[in-house]
């Protein structure tokens, strides 16, 4: 049976094939890679259907859970009829994230592995975020430890990997994700799609050369958690005081009607409130490297999730932190959710850490990084 002929002293004997399901939330994707001993891993296929939210102007959670139903089991019975062979190894989302979306991919991932007698490795969704620079290294780079932004639409946190298994927390938002706000604040100026923060980006760099706009120079946006005693070395971020920032600054200039002004107008305030609220989160990015004595010497810094992909948060940490650290960035349609990190993050667990789980585990729908191991059902192998 492969449960055997896989392993021999702890160690992997030969090529396998992995199959990676993620539904956290509204995306089902999945992966085929080919794992080679002692080489690099292959991308064999990856498919990916997005629930469209545009109409619901954001993401119901039973229209997700939904989604996964329909599309996910298709996704996976065209990719094996392609490729004709069958997977060794089964690594799926187990949280965090949203239950129902969770549920139908973890327990699809569970079927799978009953009806073909494989492991099963659930993986935590952002350690696979922060391990996906490694997949197109074959694990050497970066190197433990190093250090990760996970910056999306639901986590925003800095943290210190030490090894696959440990992970500590050295920074997280006290309200809201940087991604949640990019949305909203993208929707208060009239920019729609299914990922609002990226149409936001995409409608500021939009303009023709030379744009005029009418914005008053003082229109400032602020940098939070600043103006109280024990607040401004604090290592945290906060972005829920930017909605309120750009509601109060459309009563005051422009009567509360956002939407009603000329383009070029809206383009620059939107131009304005990204970089405050990306230069929020890199200055505290900083701050926190500071609290906790990283050595930037030995260290690398890894940039991850949905708003990894964001050009001008890239050039913000360059600018600011170009002289600590070794930047990893991945390619931008390896930012945002996808399989090939589950992939790669159960690979590294199920070879490097010999870990798998248990088919009674259920989804965790809130899992700190910071407790991986400390969930139950894990088994080791």
């Amino acid at each position: 049976m492969f449960r055997q002929g896989i392993r021999r002293a702890g160690s992997i004997r030969r090529n396998y094939h992995v199959l990676a399901i993620e539904t956290s939330c509204d995306d089902s994707s999945v992966a085929l890679i080919r794992r080679v001993p002692n080489g690099p891993p292959v991308l064999i296929d990856h498919q990916t259907e997005t629930l469209d939210t545009v109409e619901a102007g954001g993401i119901i959670p039973t229209d997700a859970k939904s989604h996964h139903q329909s599309h996910l089991a298709p996704l996976v019975q065209r990719m094996l009829q392609t490729n004709q062979f069958r997977p060794e190894l089964i690594c799926a989302t187990r949280g965090p994230g949203m239950m129902g979306s969770l549920s139908a991919g973890f327990n699809f991932a569970k079927g799978l592995s009953v009806a073909w007698d494989v492991p099963l490795v659930g993986v935590h969704h952002m350690v696979g975020h922060l391990l996906t620079p490694r997949f197109f290294s074959n694990g050497q780079t970066p190197k433990f430890p190093f250090v990760s932004l996970l910056a999306s639409g639901g986590h925003t946190m800095l943290v210190y990997s030490k090894s696959v298994t440990e992970h500590k927390v050295l920074a997280n938002t006290v309200d809201i994700a940087v991604g949640d706000m990019l949305d909203k604040c993208g929707r208060e100026l009239g920019v729609r799609g299914n990922m609002i923060g990226k149409h936001l980006e995409q409608f500021v760099n939009s303009g023709p050369p030379g744009e005029t706009h009418s914005i008053p120079e003082e229109l400032e946006f602020p940098n939070p958690l600043q103006n109280q005693k024990g607040r401004v070395d604090f290592p945290a971020f906060s972005f829920a005081p930017f909605i309120s920032a750009l509601r109060i600054a459309a009563a005051k200039y422009f009567d509360g009607n956002l939407l009603a002004l000329p383009e070029g107008d809206r383009r620059e305030l939107g131009r304005r409130i990204q970089r405050a609220i990306l230069y929020h989160l890199v200055s505290k990015v900083k701050v926190a490297l500071v609290k906790a004595d990283i050595d930037p010497s030995t260290t690398d810094f890894v940039l991850s999730g949905g708003v990894a992909s964001n050009s001008l948060l890239r050039s913000l940490l360059e600018e600011h932190l170009d002289d600590w650290f070794a930047f990893h960035f991945p390619d931008p349609k390896w930012c945002t959710d996808n399989a090939l990190m589950i992939g790669w993050a159960g690979i590294e667990l199920f070879e490097s850490a010999k870990l798998e789980t248990d088919l009674a585990a259920l989804n965790i729908a809130k899992w700190p990084i910071d407790e991986l191991l400390d969930v139950d059902c894990w088994i080791k192998h």
